[in-house]
């Protein structure tokens, strides 16, 4: 909202007439109209007994408490996700933080632009040799939001510090802010809003919550599975981190996860162990399935899953059909470079897999 619509608004709120207003602040009625059309601003000196008269702040008046809504910053994250895909990461850096700087008080957008920034440098950096300024900056970005006073935006950006710290091994920031998030609630209102829209009998929006509910808490299981394996290599029991991998398979399945899920604890446990045969094979299996979409509108348990509360389709929301072409570089950066696979790493068919990899990219 701009600064003419504010004063109209405010001034037709309270009752008052663009004569009286004139009247009061020593001006003409012409003036206050040109006000109120945009084609003309009030003096700096009548700003402060501009905003008394129309019972409200500074910041209001001049629009400074304003920030974007979901829409408009989903929106913008799309457009330097574009950006970064065609014209480098930098650019999309850039475009990102001048829109923080003038919205610096919008945690939401901070928190998105983070989290979108984060994801694209894994995605598109690879060809960054240096990319410890800009992890940096992410982060000062999460901390921002941290201390948002919206707790979605707070708790979301708490999590991915939480995150970032146990990834650098700074065990006491993230033990201080675990401390910051609130005990899990053992109800969900997602269930009473389902229900809601069932007697309405709006059931693809009721379905498309429930499924996004039903993904999450997949996802979380997912999660958890992954790391009781890895709880179990490094106590050296390799049975049980087997039997977990065969009962995160048949999960997978039963919820029809993607393809490329199956393939990761296995992988995990045969890396650990050293098996070169074995971790080739599932190397060639997962790499396989990456590229194979998984297209949530054609599964039973998720085809609501992108209708929204107003029974609208998300604008501009994709299955992940071309995720696996973006992570597929990760994954081949990750072969090359990192120490688990070291082993491979003079084994002609391992290099092989890469280069023949390499070109999908």
């Amino acid at each position: 909202m701009s600064m003419n619509i504010v004063i109209r608004d405010k001034r037709k709120e309270i009752g008052l007439t663009q004569e009286q207003i004139a009247e009061y602040l020593g001006v003409t009625a012409p003036a206050v109209n040109k006000w109120e059309k945009g084609t003309t601003y009030p003096d700096i000196s009548l700003l402060p007994p501009l905003a008394r008269l129309l019972k409200i702040d500074l910041n209001t008046l001049l629009c400074f408490n304003e920030g974007l809504s979901e829409k408009e910053i989903g929106y913008f994250s799309n457009e330097v996700v574009e950006a970064i895909r065609k014209n480098g990461y930098e650019s999309g850096f850039t475009m990102a933080m001048d829109k923080i700087q003038e919205y610096p008080s919008c945690d939401a957008l901070i928190q998105t632009m983070a989290m979108t920034l984060e994801g694209a440098l894994m995605l598109y950096g690879i060809e960054i040799e240096d990319k410890e300024p800009y992890r940096k900056q992410i982060t000062a970005l999460y901390e921002r939001a941290a201390k948002s006073d919206d707790e979605q935006v707070r708790n979301k950006a708490i999590y991915m510090l939480i995150s970032k710290y146990m990834n650098q091994m700074e065990d006491e920031k993230a033990q201080a802010m675990l401390e910051l998030l609130p005990d899990r609630s053992d109800l969900d209102k997602r269930f009473f809003m389902a229900k809601l829209l069932v007697r309405q009998n709006k059931y693809a929006e009721a379905a498309g919550l429930l499924e996004r509910k039903l993904l999450q808490e997949v996802n979380e299981i997912y999660g958890i599975l992954v790391n009781l394996v890895k709880i179990e290599l490094k106590e050296g029991n390799s049975q049980n981190a087997s039997r977990l991998g065969e009962i995160n398979g048949k999960f997978s399945e039963l919820f029809e996860l993607w393809g490329m899920n199956r393939f990761i604890i296995p992988l995990e446990i045969a890396l650990e162990q050293k098996k070169v045969e074995e971790s080739i094979s599932l190397l060639k299996s997962m790499l396989s399935a990456m590229l194979i979409p998984w297209e949530l509108k054609k599964i039973p348990l998720y085809r609501h899953i992108f209708i929204t509360v107003e029974g609208k389709e998300e604008e501009k929301k994709e299955d992940t059909k071309d995720y696996g072409k973006q992570l597929l570089p990760v994954t081949l950066s990750a072969m090359e470079s990192s120490t688990e696979y070291d082993f491979l790493r003079t084994n002609k068919e391992f290099l092989e897999l890469i280069e023949e990899y390499r070109v999908k990219c």
